[in-house]
């Protein structure tokens, strides 16, 4: 599967998107200076000439446009700002806690960290919807590093974990096939033809309030029929582009699921998860509709149909659910799941229960937890990565108050310089129990694994502990003078998941109008890959010629690692294939002499995490 190809459709498909918006906004527009000329000569009882019609139906048209292109900027504003969160909170959602203790949740967020540390995509935070008894699931946000997973309390009392496995496979294709950013900005796009039926209901309630004391005379008769009528013309406009909204969300989101559950099989290597997970939506009560209000401006974002206000073939954000399972398993007998039926289902020779309980909430037992037929080749990587870490030291990652600690950890070269300098950081409360460990010799290729983990922890610390915690790293990193590889990388992966300083960059350069950063970047790996002159030389050649650049001198490796942040701060402003062709030229210059270091590793992940492309951890040789 490759990820930019994949977001290339998205945004070819945003074409369509453009069309039907436009002719939404042209239809509402007509039908408004219709029903207002109308309403005109239905009260005043004077007709428009053709020149101030023509003029008024010009004037309708710049109001119609300004109030959709107003109401679509601010939501789209609001949520670039919020990100994922935002959208989980408007339906409800809530944020499971990193160290909850809670077994369904616990279960839940073992999947979400060990599918996305495989997948190289930063460990998103989770959601559950706890007031939704529908089984549905969503990914959501305008880039990589603010994605959220929600998942609703009915999903999670009712999948197996092979199940749940399926559901967040299904949403991680969403993130890394392009669609989550298209559909998080349609949620904004689609509230500005929407307006004007909020508008309208707006006018109703507050004409229902005042109706007695504003109709004590003729005049003020006439007005509230005047009233009405503009109340009523906006219901209608609003039906309007309510039905335009339902047709732009069937047109992008219907085919792309196909694919989602296709990559769900495909990471997975079991389509008994996602399958079962369709039959359970199938045989539950409520299916996978939601009770919250704000669910319909996301319906096309979910794992099911979500609203079923008006569902018909035409307007379905979804396929059937029939036609998701056949492709799946064609030799489906037809016949849906319940969660009593489901509970002591045999798959192979295994028995399954309803969910599997990660009882201990540790990695550690979830390899023997699984009931997967086939394992699962993304999570299994994250399961080996994480199982080799003490579970204590997990579960300080994995706690807001003392997920600091990690990154601390991670860049503490031993000195008493340093060491006092953390004690300072850290609060008295937790030196017993954080101390110790400042002495553990976190296994080198195990560092950034530790820290992604902590990473949904740190993103609920408050702004400014964010920052402080970011400025006392770059301090201690500069106690003995020497900037080094290994606190350069923790530090960049760190500030770039965690700070809102790096919000959304315009993609619009090509590797030649930057490729001095290009050149940059290319040199200082391939002199971290290779010691000798010659072997550097080749690996950067390669890296060049496969970028279509122009062959030049390797020129002595700089380290100033300072001036490397600031070419990858470049480099985000990469068209999105190009920042794909730019990673894999990177990894051509690390394989060139057929064994990957833990220092290429740790660089490779995080060139691809700061450039928003999503990579498995490489295989390092140890």
């Amino acid at each position: 599967m490759n990820f930019f190809d994949h977001q290339d459709t998205a945004r070819q498909r945003t074409g369509l998107l453009v069309f039907l918006f436009s002719l939404a906004v042209l239809i509402i527009t007509g039908l408004v200076s219709v029903l207002s000329i109308a309403i005109y000569y239905g009260v005043t009882g004077e007709p428009f000439d053709q020149r101030t019609a023509i003029t008024y139906t010009l004037l309708c048209f710049a109001g119609v446009a300004l109030i959709v292109a107003i109401s679509s900027m601010i939501r789209l504003s609001e949520l670039s700002s919020n990100g994922g969160r935002g959208v989980a909170e408007s339906i409800g959602g809530k944020l499971i806690s990193s160290n909850t203790l809670d077994t369904k949740h616990r279960q839940l967020l073992n999947v979400v960290e060990e599918m996305a540390i495989a997948s190289g995509i930063p460990v998103p935070s989770v959601y559950v919807m706890q007031e939704e008894r529908g089984i549905n699931a969503f990914a959501a946000g305008m880039s990589i590093d603010d994605a959220v997973i929600g998942v609703t309390q009915g999903a999670l009392d009712s999948f197996s974990r092979d199940e749940l496995q399926g559901v967040i496979a299904h949403e991680y294709s969403h993130v890394l096939n392009g669609d989550m950013r298209l559909n998080t900005r349609l949620i904004g796009v689609l509230f500005g033809i929407t307006c004007i039926a909020h508008f309208g209901h707006l006018v109703l309630d507050n004409t229902h309030h005042t109706s007695r004391a504003s109709r004590s005379s003729s005049d003020s008769d006439k007005g509230f029929a005047v009233i009405m009528l503009i109340a009523i013309v906006c219901l209608v406009l609003g039906w309007v582009g309510t039905l335009f909204g339902s047709m732009i969300k069937a047109a992008i989101s219907r085919q792309r699921e196909f694919l989602a559950d296709a990559s769900a099989v495909q990471f997975t290597r079991n389509d008994q998860g996602i399958s079962g997970a369709l039959k359970k939506i199938g045989g539950h009560a409520s299916g996978s509709s939601l009770d919250a209000q704000a669910s319909s401006q996301m319906s096309h974002m979910m794992f099911g149909q979500s609203n079923l206000s008006g569902f018909t073939g035409l307007f379905a954000t979804h396929p059937p659910l029939e036609e998701r399972i056949r492709r799946i398993e064609p030799n489906w007998d037809g016949s849906f799941l319940s969660k009593k039926r489901s509970q002591g289902a045999t798959f192979g020779n295994e028995q399954v229960s309803g969910f599997a309980s990660d009882a201990d909430f540790g990695a550690q037992d979830v390899e023997s937890q699984s009931v997967a037929p086939t394992s699962s080749e993304l999570t299994e990587t994250g399961k080996q990565l994480i199982s080799q870490l003490p579970q204590d030291l997990v579960d300080i990652a994995r706690e807001p108050y003392s997920a600091r600690f990690i990154a601390l950890l991670l860049t503490f070269d031993g000195s008493e310089v340093q060491r006092e300098m953390i004690k300072g950081h850290i609060p008295m409360v937790s030196h017993a129990t954080l101390l110790p460990w400042l002495d553990y010799d976190v296994p080198l290729h195990l560092r950034l694994p530790l820290l992604e983990l902590a990473i949904p922890a740190l993103k609920s610390l408050s702004e400014g502990q964010k920052n402080r915690l970011c400025q006392v790293l770059r301090e201690l990193s500069q106690t003995d003078n020497h900037y080094s590889l290994g606190e350069w990388c923790v530090i960049n992966l760190l500030e770039k998941q965690i700070l809102v300083s790096f919000g959304v960059t315009r993609q619009n350069k090509s590797l030649k109008q930057l490729k001095q950063s290009v050149h940059w970047l290319l040199r200082e790996l391939s002199w971290v890959s290779h010691s000798s002159p010659e072997q550097a030389q080749s690996a950067f050649d390669n890296a060049i010629a496969s970028l279509g650049l122009p062959e030049v001198a390797l020129e002595p490796a700089n380290n100033n690692w300072r001036l490397s942040r600031a070419a990858l701060e470049l480099l985000l402003q990469l068209k999105p294939q190009e920042r794909r062709l730019f990673v894999r030229a990177c990894r051509l210059a690390i394989e060139s002499d057929g064994k990957i270091t833990v220092a290429e590793g740790e660089l490779y992940r995080v060139i691809a995490c700061f450039l928003e492309v999503p990579e498995p951890p490489l295989t390092v040789t140890l």
